[in-house]
């Protein structure tokens, strides 16, 4: 059986879509109801921070299966540690405010 080349890094590509349309629809959604969201916008957020280890997950074993550093394996990693990032700082700037 012949595996695709890149079979992690795409599925890993879905999930970072999905992780943008996440974010998205949070803000939609506390600007609609202006900042009464609670426990929904946390949930999402919650998912999504899941979903980006989850698909950093993917891209990482992508990369150990090809056994070469290849670039889009790469650029999913660095695509979701920034969104990683993004949600760790928010969450801080949520405990300071």
């Amino acid at each position: 059986m012949i595996k695709g080349k890149y079979t992690f890094s795409l599925v890993s590509l879905g999930i970072f879509v999905l992780e943008l349309a996440l974010i998205g629809v949070c803000l939609w959604q506390t600007t609609a109801s202006q900042g009464q969201s609670g426990l929904w916008v946390g949930c999402v957020g919650l998912l999504t921070f899941l979903g980006g280890v989850i698909g950093f997950r993917m891209a990482w074993m992508d990369r150990e299966l090809l056994g070469r550093l290849y670039r889009f394996p790469l650029v999913m990693m660095v695509l979701h540690l920034i969104v990683l990032i993004m949600l760790a700082a928010l969450y801080l700037l949520g405990l300071v405010y």
